[in-house]
């Protein structure tokens, strides 16, 4: 058996403790669940101890070996073909396949698990011979969900649509699609709720501002109607909330979130499920994604001004 090599990332148990009854109701996968050709969420390839990856991704220290208080619930583990030479052959996810699904994976249902516990693995006849970490340091290293209590894994029939999406994620999307993927990609990044509604805020925008003026009316009109389109309820009222608290947040001051209430959590991810659904069928679903090809195409569909 000739060298083999993996990259793979670890979803932990240490963000959330999760409720008998979303277990009861939305176990994640009970054995390997295969994504793909030599790609799956499950164990560890070779049957690697999960410890290991830990170790490998986490500062050393010093004669430093506290105990972790936390394990792993599966992992995400690819096989890959880098070149033979140069700095990608030891890069993690150097064709950024890992990572597409990744964000995938989030629009679907939003987890923790991040590059902050990514590895590269080489094997040699089976046997592990050494681990370069992956992109455990830096921006976009961990993803934070804003909530007290949340369900931290994808359940099976999650991972079913995330195996179905992965070949139909249209990359080449309109320019508006982009635009608000990566402002959603940011939001997931972000720890801090002020930011994370500006990102939000902005990733509506790029797919419905169209005007230059009457941004708010723009945005209570279609976000309305977004949300109605991915079965979701959003009022005028709610929309016009959030997007005072963008408002305040991008002009300089200090948005009221010093004592966030249930409330504003529950808002606040309605909001981003609605970007959520939005953008995984428009990544997938050609006709609604032609929607955002033009100004006039998004009036059409989304409703203009009165």
């Amino acid at each position: 058996m000739a060298e083999e090599i993996f990259d793979v990332v670890l979803q932990s148990t240490g963000r959330f403790n999760g409720s008998q009854e979303d277990w009861d109701s939305f176990r994640p996968p009970q054995s390997d669940f295969s994504l793909g050709t030599d790609f799956w969420l499950g164990r560890l390839p070779h049957k690697v101890k999960n410890a290991i990856v830990f170790d490998a991704c986490e500062p050393a220290g010093l004669n430093f070996h506290p105990i972790r208080q936390f394990g792993c619930r599966y992992a995400l583990c690819r096989k890959v073909n880098p070149p033979s030479f140069g700095s990608e052959h030891l890069t993690w996810d150097h064709d950024r396949e890992l990572s597409r699904a990744l964000f995938i994976s989030r629009l679907i249902h939003p987890t923790t698990i991040a590059p902050c516990l990514s590895a590269r693995l080489f094997f040699e006849n089976g046997v592990l011979t050494f681990i370069a970490p992956g992109h455990v340091q830096g921006y976009a290293t961990h993803v934070w969900i804003a909530a007290s209590q949340w369900r931290d894994w994808l359940s099976q029939a999650e991972a079913e649509l995330l195996r179905d999406t992965i070949p139909a994620y249209i990359q080449n999307a309109p320019e508006r699609v982009r635009r608000a993927r990566s402002h959603i990609d940011h939001t997931f990044h972000a720890f801090y709720l002020d930011q994370r509604t500006a990102s939000l805020v902005s990733g509506f925008e790029s797919l419905l501002k169209v005007e230059r003026n009457a941004a708010t009316e723009q945005f209570k009109i279609r976000v309305q109607n977004l949300a109605n389109m991915v079965g979701l309820a959003i009022t005028p009222d709610e929309a016009k909330v959030v997007y005072d608290d963008r408002s305040v947040f991008v002009h300089g001051r200090q948005p009221n979130y010093t004592d966030v209430s249930d409330e504003t959590l529950e808002r606040y991810n309605r909001f981003e499920t609605v970007l959520r659904r939005a953008l995984l069928r428009a990544s997938t679903d050609t006709t609604f994604c032609d929607q955002f090809t033009t100004d006039g195409g998004v009036v059409s569909a989304f409703g203009s001004l009165p």
